[in-house]
């Protein structure tokens, strides 16, 4: 983090702290940090390259390689040296004997401050520049109170980007109550002093007001400030640090920014990742929606009726219908990248397709310029005639959906895979070992193909059928099954193509949860719709990919990153929430794909850890860790062992 005072600072002007809390002012601490990080970064990076150069030429040596690899591993070997010289070298046992002989240091750092969050604020702000779009996130100037219908002037005491980074930092480091914000955040002064703030603040509070309350609390709802006793608040019992402002605060600056201003900044987000060419340019999506209950006191909600498993009192198994209320996410995911193309919320009762056509578009938008949406998977709650339409002829992104169990088409498609086993079939065999054998022996009939993949040995295999120009597709067109155009004497059909799914061994659990949730009565095999032919796998493996919006997103974003969490019990705090979550769920994928670019670069690869393991990596890694600088020499030691080079005794 920036470098801070070892005096705790005077309490300062609200002018002279918004000239620290300034988007450029921020900007170029953080530049600061990160410049700081430098040296340390670039060391770290020589010498793995060095150690992986040396155990090469140890392979060649050890191969009696051509002569062509030992000249190329010596240029590569000359440019490392020279990488070196430029460098801080890392050398432990000369700074050990310089501490031990009390020599005089250069600088000592903190070798544990450095986290993924300080990379994600670099990202933010000088890789994607988006600090203004931060700046520009603020509550409207007026707003209307509820109770007395007058129109009140907002004040804002604090910087929106710094409230905003607040809420942004806090969701990244996975932080989604006011207690963990203000225990992580608020009362930490590398962080604080980042975003302007200093020692005396962090210990006080920022402001008067704050310093003459500490260890007060309120006498009852909006009453008078009383001193705190053991029986107050958790947050005034607390030891330590006031911290700069309260989580109340950054409660009620996310309770009044507007969804519009949110998707705004949630857009240009996305904008500025397609600009630096994180997209390909030609995308597979899926599209999904994941529910957040809520407790019932949260305000406006919707309310749906959920099934739920209990036991009697016979302790027999029983279903029971019950109210669940809450909001609705709706994601729109590129499948390779995993990021977010588009996003919105609803009441939990919203039907699935309703918001699509506006995410597609607004996904297009977000793209423009950069990349085209090709593809899309859906799930089937968002099976609608008139959407499916849309998305072909309109948009011309090729679409797969599973159909109902109580369509035309599904019996249809099921009906000429039937009779192609029928025709094909030899002996006593099954229907699947049929299947299986037209596969091995490339056999079709009548618009019939099969095609087998074996998953791994000892398992059953994956087994396809491939039907061409299913017909009963009344559904498909300009308003659905419903339009008046099916009635029409010049109607015709629009010819569909599906996979019957003969086999599937591991079926993913997000698939049957949506077949439990909105096909009820499906007993047959699965039978995946879309407009265009595709031989063997391809329909196939375009809604599989769908399952990693669950676990990319929706998983992530609950465990990792707060979604579907908010610090007030108000709609628009949730989607404040809900946005900053998502935000920063995008930026760890960013900074994960760009670590991957710079990997590229330098002829280097690293494994790609998953959010938990690599949180738990860099604080293994780092922990009670300090740097000491020698002039060009540095060394990285324990607390307790600089402690005991230093002249420290302990008991």
């Amino acid at each position: 983090m920036a470098k801070t005072s070892r005096s705790k600072g005077k309490p300062r002007s609200g002018k002279q702290r918004r000239k620290e809390q300034t988007a450029e002012a921020i900007s170029e601490r953080i530049d600061q940090q990160y410049q700081e990080r430098g040296a340390q970064r670039e060391v770290e990076r020589w010498l793995k390259d060095s150690e992986s150069l040396e155990a090469e030429a140890q392979l060649v040596d050890e191969q009696s390689s051509t002569r062509k690899e030992r000249p190329a591993l010596d240029r590569r070997r000359a440019k490392l040296h020279k990488r070196g010289l430029r460098l801080l070298e890392r050398n432990d046992e000369l700074v050990r004997q310089i501490l031990e002989r009390k020599g005089k240091l250069s600088a000592v750092m903190g070798g544990d401050r450095p986290t993924d969050a300080d990379e994600m604020l670099w990202f933010l702000c000088r890789e994607l520049k988006l600090v203004s779009a931060l700046e520009n996130l603020a509550p409207a100037e007026t707003r209307v109170d509820k109770e007395s219908g007058k129109v009140v002037k907002g004040r804002q005491t604090y910087a929106p980007a710094v409230l905003n980074l607040i809420g942004l930092i806090g969701r990244y480091l996975g932080l989604s109550a006011k207690p963990e914000i203000e225990a992580v955040l608020l009362t930490d002064l590398r962080w604080m002093s980042l975003l302007g703030f200093n020692a005396q603040e962090v210990e006080n509070g920022a402001s008067r007001r704050s310093e003459s309350l500490r260890g007060k609390t309120r006498e009852g709802r909006g009453g008078r400030f009383v001193e705190a006793d053991e029986m107050g608040p958790v947050r005034t019992r607390m030891e330590g640090p006031r911290g700069v402002l309260s989580s109340q605060t950054v409660e009620a600056h996310e309770s009044a920014l507007e969804p519009d201003a949110l998707i705004t900044m949630f857009n240009a987000v996305v904008r500025a990742l397609a600009r630096r060419g994180f997209f390909p340019k030609l995308l597979r999506t899926s599209l999904d929606s994941t529910g957040a209950e809520v407790v019932p006191s949260f305000a406006e909600t919707g309310v749906v009726n959920k099934k739920v498993k209990v036991q009697s009192k016979a302790r027999r198994p029983r279903q029971v219908e019950v109210p669940v209320r809450g909001f609705k996410i709706w994601l729109l995911m590129e499948v390779e990248t995993g990021l977010p193309l588009a996003m919105t919320i609803d009441t939990i009762e919203t039907a699935e397709a309703m918001p699509a056509k506006a995410l597609i578009d607004q996904a297009r938008e977000n793209l423009k310029g950069h990349g085209r949406i090709v593809s899309i998977a859906l799930d089937r709650g968002f099976l609608d005639g008139d959407l499916l339409w849309w998305l072909k002829k309109k948009r011309r992104i090729d679409w797969v959906c599973p159909s109902k169990e109580k369509m035309n088409v599904t019996a249809e498609a099921r009906g000429r895979v039937d009779a192609a086993v029928a025709a094909l079939a030899q002996g006593q065999e099954s229907a699947l070992m049929t299947a299986q054998r037209a596969a091995r022996r490339g056999q079709s009939h009548q618009g019939v193909s099969f095609f087998e993949r074996e998953v791994a040995r000892g398992r059953d295999p994956l087994v396809l059928a491939e039907v061409e120009g299913l017909l009963d597709t009344e559904f498909y067109g300009p308003g659905g099954s419903s339009s008046s155009r099916v009635n029409s004497k010049e109607y015709r059909p629009t010819p569909l193509h599906a996979t019957v799914v003969l086999s599937w061994p591991d079926r993913h659990a997000q698939d049957r949860e949506d077949e439990r949730e909105h096909d009820q009565e499906a007993k047959g095999p699965v039978v995946l719709l879309s407009p265009i032919v595709e031989l063997g796998f391809g329909r196939f493996v375009r809604y599989d990919e769908r399952s990693l919006i669950e676990n990319r997103l929706n998983r992530d974003g609950k465990q990792y990153f707060g979604l579907g969490t908010s610090l007030a019990r108000n709609p628009q705090a949730f989607w404040s929430a809900t946005v900053f979550s998502t935000v920063a769920l995008m930026l760890y994928r960013g900074l994960q794909l760009h670590r991957e670019r710079v990997a590229e670069a330098s002829e280097r690869r690293g494994e790609i850890l998953g959010v938990l393991r690599y949180r738990r990596q860099q604080m293994l890694k780092n922990r009670d860790r300090v740097i000491v600088v020698v002039k060009e020499q540095f060394g990285i030691f324990s607390f307790y062992e600089f402690a005991q080079l230093a002249g420290f005794e302990f008991y």
